[in-house]
């Protein structure tokens, strides 16, 4: 164990400490300048990206823009040709529409038969069926007694006017008048169906 110094005794090797310490440079591997330089190039160079990717975009849009309104002005022709021939079929359209609406027919006449057919009972027969303006005249006789047969004559005008496909053609259907034909048991019959008024 060495013995203890004295501490105002100068060692063998010794020497005068010039250093300036606060002058010397920075010692760190990487300066905190040269890491602000860093960050704030980065910042520097995102925004020229950013911007020239802005310009990028304002130009392609401007260019778009430009091709579309060339298009534009290229088919402007014929667009008004176009437009021209929609206002002469819209006219024409309209002519057909006015036609039909003065010679379509109310109803379909083969269906109304066949659907009179179809509700008329075993024991009726029908003459003649007329057609007007205001309706349809349905006349026929009815071989029964005068009670059976005034009884399935009203049945009969009830279950037309509740039929699904005869009803909703009519604005009302009525029996006009029973009348005894010459024969005993024979009877004559009018059914009137008044018909709903045109729609406009």
């Amino acid at each position: 164990m060495k013995p203890n110094r004295d501490p105002l005794e100068l060692s063998p090797h010794w020497h005068v400490d010039c250093r300036l310490v606060e002058e010397l440079p920075d010692d760190n591997v990487v300066g905190t300048r040269f890491l602000i330089n860093v960050l704030f190039g980065a910042g520097a160079v995102a925004a020229i990206i950013f911007a020239g990717w802005l310009l990028y975009l304002s130009l392609s849009l401007r260019y778009q823009i430009r091709d579309w309104e060339q298009r534009i002005n290229d088919n402007r022709a014929e667009v008004r040709d176009i437009q021209r021939m929609q206002r002469e079929y819209s006219a024409e359209a309209a002519k057909i529409d006015q036609a039909y609406a003065l010679v379509r027919p109310v109803f379909n006449v083969s269906a109304f038969l066949a659907n009179i057919g179809r509700t008329r009972p075993d024991q009726m027969s029908i003459d003649i069926i007329d057609w007007s303006e205001a309706g349809i005249a349905m006349r026929g006789s009815l071989n029964e007694s005068a009670e059976r047969a005034s009884m399935m004559l009203g049945n009969y005008v009830k279950t037309l006017s509740h039929d699904d496909k005869i009803g909703p053609l009519f604005r009302e259907i009525v029996l006009n008048s029973v009348d005894r034909g010459t024969s005993g048991d024979v009877f004559k019959f009018e059914i009137a169906f008044y018909l709903k008024p045109a729609k406009p």
